[in-house]
């Protein structure tokens, strides 16, 4: 840093030697850019004096500076430690903050605890630091007070919060604010905000029925079949569907379609990419009988169907024999691998081709004429079939499309494409409805019209599988050719499955009704920035997208699955429940005992996987080896909850432990899980008796969480 002050200044002095100041002013001007940031930062915020090491960098979105502040202990002080405080801000507001503490000396241990502060001391200290961030800006923020989630093993507690303008969310603009439960110090915030949105007032929209209107007349529907693999079955199962064919919004203020194109925080997702490790066999876990090894039925069977497998080689001559196919002048085999599909339902084949040979192209002489010439190219191709029937799936070829031969013109290559797709689809072919082919031309003027010197390169063509004139949106046919007329790429999806037939399915009219019957439907904000300026629009959108079963009326997934019932979030059945008041609290710290419908079902009993499951949030361990869905006793649940304190040898040591209850034998092996868990305050009895062998409810179950985190 000092480096580049330096030198800074002694430019800035040459320069102004000469007569010329501007360095020296733009340096100030960024100086003085950070210090104003940074002075908004720290009437907000108050750095421990310790946090000595200072450093910052800043970024440029979308026209807008971005400051990042950052301040740590300095290492040759804390040498067991490290401390660090992170703040973001942009103009005024101040987008995340995230203060860390590590303490390399003191050994981690996890207490599960309840917080000391109420659920409602927790929001309001939440949203008193948020006033002390972003004083300018706090009315506009807002905590969703039903979306507080406690750690139990930890100091935290989290709320959603959310962008508002007139108490209607912006669409993108969440976030989250962390604090600690016991405390309520500030640990974490961090909220999407685009900055320079200029948001359009609600007090002239439109009413939710008025929008509904315009999504009848304007947002058309189509009716489209797909084909969903059903694993049990083993088999592809059909579905009518109608979807929406425009996904843009209803204008809440006009009625009219409205879209962002590049629209900003639209859209979430994290996946979740899982790689398949590599296991090496190791010779003492090989097969030690594999030097004479015997054969099943179904072994024979599978290897006598290999046997008539269609070879690649086979494949290879089969397709030069046919002479339409881009493989290059020698084509060989340099990769085969065969197995059995079970999606498909039959075994393919996946062959690889590889050929070096000599490919002519025009080019242009010195006087613009053309010229032919020659290169020399390698040419990959890969094939994939049917391995039974030697039924062409899909083919590929990387040849450029630079050919002496030229077969395909604009006047024929809509016929030729045809022909290939009746050739090699045979009666399939019919069930396809290829349109005219799209020309690839050599050059184009501006305007997307061929140049007048233009020639054709290449043409494509593709189509979906239609049955009683409504399209299959999983079964599709796509070819391509060069300028010889040679196919460079051939793909066939086709299932053969029967699609039910369009009769006695609801209307459009039924559908719309059916439709906004299961979503949401309310007013959002929408922002979208486009060449650094922030356009905004108030709009109507729905919870789900319109994809329904066009015989039940029900949403559908986007490829016309069955759509998953989501666990509701909430208990349906603890209104008048003795355990209402635990079941809600123990909510907030995410331990939930509550099935599909959202239902506790208190008086049913609670089998030993379940309770498991549920004492796992408590870090109470447990694997039912066997049995686990019996029902739960009290005896095996002092087991589970003493896990932690207690190892299954010593507890289940004979004559350590003395009962504390007349119905428990000492020599019983559960005595000792019995006797800790009482000690503990975890389990009681009543009446000097433990009762072991009582079946526990579900109800009761959640009661020995609870005690359990109070004990």
């Amino acid at each position: 840093m000092k480096f580049r002050r330096t030198t800074s200044a002694m430019l800035a002095l040459s320069l102004m030697l000469s007569g010329t100041s501007i360095v020296a002013y733009a340096d100030s001007a960024a100086e003085e850019a950070m210090k104003k940031e940074l002075t908004y930062v720290k009437q907000r915020v108050t750095i421990p004096e310790e946090l000595s090491e200072f450093n910052y960098h800043k970024s440029t979105n979308y026209g807008r500076d971005t400051y990042n502040f950052t301040w740590t202990t300095d290492p040759e002080v804390y040498t067991t430690g490290h401390k660090e405080l992170n703040v973001r801000i942009c103009g005024k507001v101040i987008t995340s903050y995230s203060k860390n503490e590590y303490d390399w000396s003191t050994e981690y241990k996890t207490d599960y605890s309840f917080a000391k502060l109420t659920e409602d001391e927790l929001y309001n200290k939440a949203y008193k630091w948020i006033k002390i961030l972003n004083p300018t800006v706090y009315k506009n923020i807002e905590i969703d007070k039903d979306s507080l989630r406690i750690s139990l093993s930890g100091p935290s507690a989290r709320f959603t919060v959310n962008r508002v303008v007139d108490g209607v969310a912006v669409k993108g603009q969440q976030g989250s604010i962390v604090i600690n439960k016991d405390t309520g110090e500030l640990m974490d915030y961090g909220l999407n905000w685009v900055m320079g949105a200029g948001f359009p007032g609600i007090e002239n929209t439109i009413t939710e029925e008025e929008a509904v209107e315009s999504f009848e007349k304007l947002i058309p529907l189509e009716k489209v079949y797909y084909a969903n693999y059903n694993w049990e079955e083993k088999k592809y199962e059909p579905a009518l569907i109608y979807r929406q064919t425009t996904f843009e919004q209803i204008d809440a203020l006009t009625g009219n379609l409205t879209s962002f194109e590049g629209s900003y925080f639209n859209y979430y997702g994290n996946f979740d990419y899982g790689d398949d490790a590599e296991v090496e066999e190791d010779a003492d876990t090989a097969n030690p009988g594999a030097g004479g090894v015997s054969f099943t039925d179904k072994e024979l069977e599978k290897m006598e169907k290999e046997g008539s497998l269609v070879t690649a080689e086979e494949l290879l001559k089969t397709l030069q024999d046919r002479d339409i196919f881009q493989l290059g002048e020698k084509p060989s085999v340099s990769y085969s691998n065969c197995y059995y599909d079970s999606y498909l339902g039959y075994y393919v084949r996946d062959v690889d081709f590889a050929s070096e040979d000599t490919v002519y192209y025009i080019a242009k002489d010195q006087d613009n004429n053309p010229v032919e010439k020659t290169k020399d190219v390698v040419i990959n191709s890969s094939a994939f079939i049917n391995a039974e029937t030697g039924e062409l799936i899909s083919f590929y070829s990387n040849s450029v499309n630079y050919n002496k031969e030229q077969k395909l013109t604009e006047k024929n290559a809509t016929k030729l494409l045809k022909d290939y797709v009746e050739l090699l689809a045979g009666d399939k072919a019919d069930e396809f409805k290829l349109p005219e082919a799209t020309i690839n031309w050599s050059k184009r003027n501006k305007d997307g019209t061929p140049a007048e010197d233009a020639y054709v390169t290449g043409a494509s063509t593709s189509s979906q599988r239609f049955a009683y004139g409504i399209p299959s949106m999983s079964e599709s046919v796509s070819i391509k050719a060069n300028a010889a007329g040679r196919i460079t790429s051939y793909s066939l999806e086709y299932y053969g499955i029967e699609y039910p037939k369009p009769v006695k399915i609801l209307s459009e009219e039924e559908v719309y009704d059916k439709y906004f019957e299961q979503v949401d439907y309310e007013l959002e904000y929408r922002l979208a920035i486009q060449k650094n300026v922030t356009y905004t629009a108030v709009v109507y959108d729905a919870s789900d997208d319109l994809y329904i079963d066009a015989f039940s009326g029900k949403l559908t997934n986007s490829n016309g699955a069955e759509k998953r019932v989501a666990i509701v979030n909430e208990y349906t059945d603890i209104e008048n429940s003795k355990y209402k008041e635990i079941a809600k609290k123990l909510e907030a710290y995410d331990i939930v005992l509550r099935n599909e419908e959202g239902q506790l079902l208190e008086d049913v009993y609670i089998s030993r996987d379940d309770f498991s499951f549920l004492m796992s949030n408590i870090g109470c361990y447990y694997y039912n080896r066997t049995g686990g869905e019996k029902p739960l006793t009290r005896q095996f649940a002092a087991k589970i909850l003493t896990n932690r304190i207690i190892s299954e040898e010593c507890a289940e040591l004979t004559g350590i432990f003395k009962s504390p209850f007349s119905d428990v034998k000492e020599s019983s092996k559960y005595v000792g899980y019995i006797a800790i868990a009482n000690a503990m305050g975890y389990m009681k009895g009543e009446n000097g008796k433990f009762n072991p062998g009582a079946k526990i409810t579900r109800g009761e179950a959640l009661q020995m969480v609870y005690d359990r985190l109070s004990a």
